[in-house]
Parts: C-alpha cells; sequence; structure tokens
C-alpha cells in the first residue's frame, strides 16, 4: 500500500500572511513593496523571497481578478488559506473557477503565469 504523499506550504503560513499583508499595505499606500517586504524578511532569513512573493501577490490578483488581502477580514483569512493551499500545491490552481468577465484564453495565460510564479516561489523558498 502506497504512502500518500503529504505537501506543505514552503513557507510557515504566519510568515507567509504578515508578508502578505505586508505587501498589500504597501501597495494601498504607493510605497515600494519589496523594499518593505525585504525589511520583514530579511531578519528572519528570507530577504531573497521580497520579489518572489511581490510576484506571487501581484500575479494572483491579475489572475483571480480581484485583491488580495483587502479590507475585509473575511477575505484576508481566506485569502490566507487559498495563498497557503496553493504554495502548497500549486495544481490546486487548475481547480478554481475561472474569472467570468475573462475570456478563457486570457484565464488560461493568466493561470500559467501564476502557476509559474507559485512554482517558482516554491523554489525559492527551499534555497532560503
Amino acid at each position: 500500500m502506497a504512502t500518500p504523499v503529504i505537501v506543505t506550504a514552503p513557507l510557515p503560513a504566519a510568515l507567509l500572511a504578515r508578508a502578505a499583508r505586508c505587501w498589500r499595505r504597501a501597495r494601498d499606500s504607493h510605497a515600494p513593496a519589496q523594499q518593505r517586504l525585504y525589511a520583514l524578511l530579511a531578519p528572519l532569513g528570507y530577504g531573497m523571497m521580497a520579489p518572489v512573493i511581490d510576484s506571487v501577490m501581484t500575479l494572483g490578483e491579475v489572475c483571480l481578478g480581484r485583491q488580495l488581502f483587502g479590507c475585509c477580514a473575511l477575505s484576508r483569512d481566506g485569502d490566507e488559506a487559498l495563498l497557503c493551499a496553493l504554495l502548497a500545491d500549486p495544481a490546486r490552481l487548475d481547480r478554481l473557477p475561472h474569472c467570468r468577465f475573462c475570456p478563457d484564453r486570457r484565464w488560461r495565460e493568466r493561470r500559467e503565469l501564476f502557476a509559474g510564479a507559485l512554482r517558482s516561489a516554491r523554489v525559492m523558498a527551499a534555497l532560503a
């Protein structure tokens, strides 16, 4: 009998949530997101993840067609779980419904870009 493979997120969920909220605050205030992320992550040994998280968040918003970690507390909790799940297993992205405002071709292109960012984040987190 085969042992099930358990896939986990490459970063601790609490750290990922802090970074995502830091990114959201920086974007909302038109501040340089990567600099803010680096200031948060570098003391914890994850400084090289600043551009990676910036990319994941930016492409995630483009792919999903909405803000991530917005002002609603319920969306923040849901987005934290979604982001952790997608980083743990980027293949889950294929099971998300596509944006009803986008033609299928554009959704596939955006999904592929986001999936690439998620895979890159996993590799970079393993190196951090």
